[in-house]
């Protein structure tokens, strides 16, 4: 009798202290998956948050060097170098767009007579474009050497531009850190750093309609995405900056 009451009492004793090993591995299992999955989240976050960073820091310095440029450029403006350079500029781009257009003129010829339409019709349209394009020797000869000056002055522009925006945008960003240029934008994860930023699209005094003259500095880079322990292919960002010239 004292036997049995005796494993009555042992029984479950033995069975409850088995549930709390169960109830305690399953809440450390769950703990551990939990874990993990933030960490990720977290690094991943993080991440995201390093690449929104580095491109508030470039937006801030292209803005800054479209400021700076725009100050020096007010005193081309004043002495008309900036309006002979839109003229110019005008000129040249209206002239190759009637060269296109008498193109496309000739062009149409062709077709028309490969079709076996109106053949006359084409050539007589291409002939009076022909006539207006070629009537006027000296007006011929000035569109052509300002659309000659246009592209020398743009490739001149652009070349010169773009290393006035890169030693901006240099300062700039060693203003924000003890460190250089170079070190703080590989920290961010920008690919290269200083080297790896590309300016090649900044304009100066870019105005081929006509309108007021602008100002656009453009940076082009790269980085090395990652997205928590998952690292993923590079991505082409851009960062632009506009302001006109006054």
């Amino acid at each position: 009798m004292g036997y049995r009451g005796i494993r009555r009492l042992t029984r479950p004793g033995k069975a409850g202290g088995i549930g709390k090993g169960k109830e305690k591995g399953s809440i450390t299992l769950e703990a551990s998956i939990f874990l993990v999955i933030f960490i990720v989240f977290y690094l991943a976050m993080m991440d995201l948050i390093q690449i929104a960073r580095a491109q508030v820091i470039l937006q801030y310095a292209a803005t800054e060097a479209a400021r700076e440029i725009s100050q020096y450029s007010y005193v081309l403006t004043k002495t008309g170098i900036v309006e002979k350079r839109v003229s110019t500029s005008t000129q040249a781009a209206e002239f190759a767009a009637d060269a296109g257009s008498l193109l496309d003129d000739v062009k149409a010829v062709g077709e028309t007579i490969r079709g076996g339409g109106n053949v006359i019709g084409s050539v007589q349209q291409a002939g009076q474009h022909a006539g207006e394009f070629f009537g006027d020797p000296d007006a011929l000869m000035d569109n052509i050497f300002s659309l000659i000056k246009t592209m020398g002055a743009d490739m001149l522009s652009d070349m010169a531009i773009a290393a006035i925006v890169e030693g901006i945008v240099e300062e700039q960003i060693e203003n924000m850190s003890s460190k250089s240029a170079d070190e703080y934008l590989e920290d961010l994860g920008i690919d290269g750093g200083m080297g790896g930023l590309e300016f090649g699209d900044s304009k100066w005094a870019n105005s081929s309609s006509g309108g007021m003259p602008e100002l656009e500095v453009s940076i082009v880079y790269t980085i090395d995405f990652h997205l928590g322990i998952f690292e993923l292919e590079p991505r082409r960002y851009k960062v632009c900056a506009k302001t006109s010239l006054w």
